[in-house]
């Protein structure tokens, strides 16, 4: 029989036993976390954004009804006698022909007054003879024009405006009885003169004392088919 002592010594010997075994165990490894699979996303090439230009419609200015281009082409001032006139050739303004629609107004201011007409440049070339002076006559208020064919007329213009449109028509404009606007022509192309003339007075006793006096003249292109003659 095993005594008392050699069961203690057996259990002591066991326990250093298993007390050995425990610590010569490899430590429990940690788990692995399994790596997630690494997805290699490509590079997709980006296309270029074309740039679309898009029109633009602009809509374009347009003037208030009943509204015009204007530019003034002649502002002059001289002076004259009972027995002088003064002309204005269109040419010389930049206008060489005008034409049937074309606009104009015309401001005339005068110390005495005077006649305010246009006329065919070679009829106007004329003018120093006897039968192209135009002239009141008694039996009548309207001047009296002789082989003078006008347009653009300002009859006794002191200070006065007329507006004009060259065609093939006649138009009266009343100022207090002063004056009579008249556009008459024949429609036709033609290179016009203006005329600035204080011979007028010498028929008439009333002015037999003026020997001069001051004008001032200017022409206003207010539209037409010659409009884009403008150099604005």
């Amino acid at each position: 029989m095993i005594g008392d002592k050699s069961m203690l010594w057996i259990g002591v010997c066991l326990i250093v036993t298993m007390i050995i075994a425990g610590c010569a165990s490899p430590p429990a490894l940690a788990p692995i976390q399994s790596a997630e699979p690494t997805t290699k996303i490509p590079t997709i090439p980006q296309k270029a954004i074309e740039t679309i230009s898009v029109p633009l419609h602009t809509t374009g200015t347009t003037s208030p009804a009943g509204s015009v281009t204007e530019k003034e082409i002649l502002h002059d001032s001289g002076v004259l006698t009972t027995e002088t006139f003064k002309t204005y050739d269109f040419k010389d303004m930049g206008f060489k022909f005008i034409y049937p629609g074309d606009k104009f107004r015309i401001t005339i201011k005068a110390e005495k007054p005077v006649l305010g007409y246009a006329l065919n440049t070679e009829q106007a070339s004329g003018l120093q003879g006897s039968q192209l002076i135009p002239r009141y006559e008694s039996y009548s208020t309207k001047v009296q024009w002789g082989l003078i064919e006008p347009s653009f007329v300002l009859e006794k213009a002191t200070n006065s405006t007329g507006e004009f449109v060259y065609g093939d028509y006649v138009e009266y404009r009343y100022d207090g009885n002063k004056y009579i606007a008249i556009n008459r022509t024949t429609g036709e192309v033609h290179p016009l003169t203006y005329v600035v003339d204080g011979r007028w007075m010498s028929y008439d006793p009333a002015f037999d004392n003026i020997n001069t006096f001051n004008y001032e003249i200017t022409i206003t292109k207010t539209g037409g088919p010659t409009e884009q003659s403008f150099n604005f």
